[in-house]
């Protein structure tokens, strides 16, 4: 059945199977499909949904609409439901529809849309997302350009090592910064860090820190259930609550909103498999919450990029990138060669 799917298409009906437990449902359901789809494909929801939207937005709403049950065994079997055998169902055919031979994530969202009486059809409609806009867009859509795969290497993390070692600066690592946008966001630090002359370093960074450890937590949890390893599940999903709680925790500590009250002066991202517009936006988006720069690395290509709100994004042409204030360099010849 699944021979055309693609991996990332396989595993969203994996975690699919895995949030339907979660809810005690007993069949796997197009919400859960739903869920399944956002866990795997961050960039395709990065993409087709509202800038505000996130995982955990999508799946209050959903709690809102269904009854909670005890939580199913992931060892228990869980078929699926008629409304999303059809889901599937239409998926190949707008796979067929856009002369795609293999079924991905982008036509399993296809074929929720196509589903219309469904929650997950009426979710995606209050993001406005329509069948014939997504058609429209995949349609439309650029092959994605050469990029380095690698989320990191070795000189970058020297220098970032070496950056936060001098001082002023605190760098938080992971899917970090407004958006989600880079690798590593980088904040001006006045203050000394914890155990440092003991004053405590400021909030916003704690924040970010604690954001970037329950990403992890879901990541090892996600991989996890990729891999069939429930118990290791089970654990991150425990680790990921606990962060959650320290969240809270944090917030009323401090009196924080939902977004940090201080954003990151610079973000650095390492370019991978997306496509350029999709980069672009992104950086744009990030640029929009307050960050000063965001400079992008392509190792592969040995190209750097930069992004600020007076020239957008551009090919970045000399040698070595720079801010002034604080004062923060980066040669890219080092970083390169």
């Amino acid at each position: 059945m699944f021979e055309r799917y693609t991996e990332k298409a396989r595993r969203t009906i994996f975690f699919g199977r895995y949030e339907a437990s979660q809810f005690g449902s007993p069949y796997i359901d197009t919400e859960h499909l739903l869920l399944g789809l956002l866990r795997e494909d961050k960039a395709l929801a990065n993409r087709f949904l509202l800038p505000q939207t996130s995982f955990d937005s999508i799946r209050k709403q959903i709690e809102r609409h269904t009854v909670l049950r005890e939580k199913v065994s992931t060892s228990v079997d869980l078929p699926l439901s008629h409304g999303c055998k059809r889901v599937l169902t239409y998926g190949a055919e707008e796979a067929d529809r856009l002369n795609h031979q293999h079924i991905g994530t982008e036509h399993l969202l296809l074929g929720l849309l196509r589903e219309e009486e469904c929650l997950a059809a009426q979710l995606l409609g209050e993001q406005g997302l329509t069948l014939e806009s997504l058609r429209k867009q995949l349609q439309q859509s650029q092959p994605p350009v050469a990029q380095a795969r690698s989320a990191s290497f070795a000189r970058l993390d020297q220098w970032l090592a070496d950056c936060e070692a001098r001082g002023g600066f605190c760098i938080v690592t992971g899917k970090r910064g407004p958006k989600r946008t880079s690798e590593f966001a980088i904040y001006a630090v006045n203050e000394p860090k914890e155990n440092e002359k003991g004053r405590a370093m400021p909030a916003a960074v704690k924040l970010a820190q604690i954001k970037n450890r329950i990403e992890l937590a879901v990541e090892r949890m996600e991989h996890a259930i990729a891999n069939h390893e429930f118990d290791k599940a089970r654990f991150y999903s425990e680790e990921e609550r606990k962060e959650r709680e320290n969240l809270s925790l944090l917030r009323e500590q401090y009196n924080l909103e939902e977004s940090p009250p201080q954003v990151p002066l610079l973000c650095i991202g390492v370019i991978r498999d997306e496509r350029f517009s999709e980069i672009q936006q992104r950086c744009e988006d990030c640029i929009a919450e307050g960050v000063t720069q965001v400079w992008l690395l392509a190792p592969a290509l040995k190209r750097a990029y930069t992004v600020t709100k007076a020239e957008g994004l551009r090919e970045f042409r000399g040698g070595i990138l720079q801010i002034t204030n604080p004062p923060l360099e980066m040669d890219l010849k080092t970083i390169f060669d």
